[in-house]
């Protein structure tokens, strides 16, 4: 669940430049881009690999794009609430003797490390931008 291994959902030509982190659409939503990276590629009818363009996450919410908007789009985007509601209960079960499972506790610990580097990226990602 590491935030900078997640797969990449949109990708970018060079003609635009780099997207931008946050954008108002024209529909009233807002696309919150983030991992940006320049996508390499060898382009048809050349020898060389050179950037082609940028890829990256990106998530839209119908809200005003606020940290705390953007940080339960982002968790969402890649665990549910049903699943959540797992991590969390195993972990207590382990936690108070009920079910000791060694699993549990690693994956809600690696779960909290993912939601502490959403909020460190959101406070990075958001100290540039006036939305």
């Amino acid at each position: 669940m590491k935030l900078n291994s997640l797969v990449p959902n949109a990708h970018y030509d060079m003609e635009h430049g780099t997207p931008k982190t946050i954008e108002k659409d024209n529909d009233g939503s807002f696309l919150y881009r983030y991992n940006i990276t320049p996508e390499m590629g060898v382009p048809e009818g050349e020898e060389g690999e050179r950037q082609v363009g940028f890829s990256c996450r990106e998530i839209r919410v119908w809200e005003h794009p606020t940290k705390a908007v953007l940080k339960k789009a982002v968790i969402r985007s890649v665990i549910d609430e049903t699943e959540e509601f797992d991590l969390v209960n195993s972990y207590n079960k382990d936690a108070m003797g009920i079910k000791k499972d060694a699993e549990a506790v690693a994956e809600y610990k690696e779960y909290l490390q993912f939601t502490e580097d959403v909020d460190a990226m959101l406070v990075s990602d958001l100290s540039n931008i006036t939305i």
